[in-house]
């Protein structure tokens, strides 16, 4: 499972796996374990993992087909790929190196959730590497068992790690507090445009932000289905207008349900 430490996003667009993807997506594979993942496994672990020689185009095909994969693709190209079975196991999720840092695993897993969501699966289960464990946890996923797989004869370190769908909304509440009438001026320019924008996000169940006696302070409600959701929702926000002309203005926030 590859790991995409992204807050700057391109435009990916994601479809289903067809025959033409074969040769793409193992290349990404290839390159992500070998190149991403070797900063967390040692070279005969990679080498075990990745199998290059090993690798035939249309064994892989049929797998990929088995799966139930989806292609992430910018610009039309291949970046990255995901999977979910109808049990809602994920099998591999992996970005190119060279797409790393572009939104590509955050679409990808946010597509998969979509799809399991609406199937009606109660939770999303994988088998995490070392390096795609923090962004799984960033997304709502805790570890169940950590574990030592063996391939080809090498033992590697993974983690057992579930998401439950079901009463997982995420909720923030709390007040944004201005110091200044300049900073209370900045909140009533940006944010119709803001709640605008987060109110059509996907997952945003909703979104209020209200005055209070204090003119200074905002109240903050905000309710998203998932961790996925929310976490999508902050990274928008943090690069918008919204984000960088509000920046230096306190917030006093707490989230339940991550």
């Amino acid at each position: 499972m590859e790991l995409d430490k992204s807050r700057d996003t391109q435009a990916v667009a994601i479809r289903p796996y067809g025959h033409a993807d074969a040769a793409g997506t193992l290349a990404i594979f290839l390159a992500a374990v070998t190149e991403t993942a070797a900063a967390d496994y040692s070279p005969e672990q990679i080498q075990a993992w990745a199998r290059p020689e090993d690798r035939d185009l249309s064994t892989w095909h049929a797998a990929m087909q088995a799966r139930n994969s989806y292609v992430a693709t910018i610009d039309g190209a291949p970046a990255g790929f995901s999977d979910v079975n109808p049990a809602g196991y994920i099998d591999m999720l992996f970005v190119a190196p060279r797409h790393q840092r572009q939104g590509v695993a955050r679409q990808l897993i946010g597509y998969v959730e979509a799809h399991a969501r609406k199937a009606h699966m109660a939770a999303l289960t994988a088998d995490v590497s070392v390096t795609a464990r923090p962004f799984f946890e960033r997304y709502g996923f805790t570890v169940e068992a950590e574990q030592h797989p063996v391939k080809a004869g090498v033992q590697l370190t993974n983690y057992k790690m579930k998401k439950n769908l079901l009463g997982s909304e995420v909720r923030l509440t709390g007040q944004l507090v201005c110091h200044t009438e300049d900073q209370m001026a900045t909140v009533r320019d940006h944010l119709p445009l803001h709640l605008s924008l987060t109110r059509d996000e996907p997952g945003c169940r909703s979104f209020i932000v209200t005055t209070t006696n204090n003119p200074l302070i905002w109240q903050v409600e905000e309710r998203f289905e998932d961790a996925a959701a929310f976490e999508a929702h902050r990274e928008r926000g943090a690069g918008s207008a919204w984000g960088h002309a509000t920046s230096e203005i306190e917030r006093r926030y707490s989230v339940t349900g991550r």
